[in-house]
């Protein structure tokens, strides 16, 4: 999943827009700024929004004891540093760190923190040069800021593919002001982008698949993307395998380390390669979970040269409406924003007819 970061938040209205298009975090700042709110605002701004979103406070070079207060009383989950702070002082904090540093900085002095890579003048609308960091050579999570828009969003994911997120202030607002038209397309494009990211994976993953007969079956939110005009912003990989090659799962594990993944969790059938995660399942199990005969899922018919299969718009939303009843999954949120994005399109899909 990419994440998202709308910061320099200071309205109900900019927190909410965000929210309800898939920000995955929600920035404010707290030091000196023409954006500074007070921590009290921003517990009033965030008190009804989903735990899934993370509240970040941004500091400039403040007191501990400032920036520990500010903690309780916002409730933040993560501070992000926009000073000449040194690890000695993230340590003392004791709390997840976002760290901002210029590409020509030595980042490597920073241990445990995710980074993110911003302009000189952070705020400013400015991008640095994309050229000057080698994303091949970056280890640690990282963000990607500095002059982020609608209009370049899309590039920068696929200039920094391992990003932990990109992160927008100033391209999302009008005359200084924070613009909901603006976040909204900042979010959907940069879950666009990162989707098609995910899919092109999956596509090389399939192609590998297919040069042993084995046939997958894609399922989760990016299957569902495939259906039509869907923003999901999916997690990771959904791939479901006929019971056969599922068992075979010495080969499947082969076939994925040759493509540079890495068996991460052998209970969930897990691998992982870089922000990619991919999961593997039965597919055969889906009769038993939603009445579905999985021999009626769909073909690929796009002009690709993968075979693969997918839910169609009927057997998704019986997926779903499965799914935000299962006490053994955690994304029931999520679930439900799905669930009602499929009926709401199916009833505008009778409707038209």
């Amino acid at each position: 999943m990419m994440n998202i970061k709308i910061c320099g938040l200071s309205t109900k209205e900019a927190v909410d827009t965000a929210v309800a298009s898939g920000a995955t975090h929600l920035g404010f700042i707290l030091s000196l700024s023409r954006r500074q709110v007070s921590p009290e605002k921003v517990a009033d701004l965030t008190k009804d929004i989903p735990k899934r979103v993370k509240k970040v406070g941004v500091f400039v070079n403040e007191p501990l004891d400032y920036v520990k207060k500010a903690i309780q009383i916002a409730q933040l989950d993560i501070v992000q540093l926009h000073g000449d702070e040194d690890m000695n002082y993230i340590n003392q904090l004791s709390f997840p760190v976002i760290k901002a540093v210029r590409p020509d900085q030595d980042f490597r002095l920073y241990k445990e923190v995710i980074l993110l890579f911003d302009s000189p003048q952070g705020g400013s609308g400015q991008t640095f040069d994309w050229d000057s960091i080698n994303p091949e050579h970056l280890g640690a999570d990282y963000f990607i800021a500095g002059g982020l828009s609608p209009e370049n969003v899309g590039r920068a994911i696929q200039h920094f593919p391992n990003a932990f997120g990109v992160d927008v202030s100033s391209g999302v607002e009008t005359a200084g002001k924070k613009d909901v038209v603006k976040i909204k397309s900042f979010i959907q494009k940069a879950s666009l982008a990162s989707s098609q990211q995910l899919f092109a994976e999956f596509l090389r993953i399939t192609g590998k698949l297919n040069k042993f007969q084995i046939s997958p079956y894609l399922m989760g939110s990016l299957a569902i993307e495939q259906l039509g005009n869907f923003f999901t912003n999916p997690d990771d990989i959904d791939i479901q395998l006929e019971k056969d090659d599922f068992e075979n799962f010495s080969k499947l594990t082969e076939i994925m380390e040759d493509l540079g993944y890495q068996l991460i969790d052998l209970h969930e059938h897990k691998f992982e390669k870089g922000r990619f995660h991919v999961g593997f399942a039965n597919v055969e199990t889906i009769d038993s979970y939603a009445n579905i005969d999985y021999h009626e899922l769909q073909q690929n018919k796009q002009v690709t040269k993968e075979r693969y299969w997918f839910p169609n718009l009927e057997q998704s939303i019986k997926i779903y409406q499965t799914a935000i009843k299962d006490s053994w999954r955690d994304g029931k949120p999520k679930d439900q924003v799905i669930l009602d994005k499929l009926i709401d399109y199916q009833k505008r899909n009778n409707n038209e007819r």
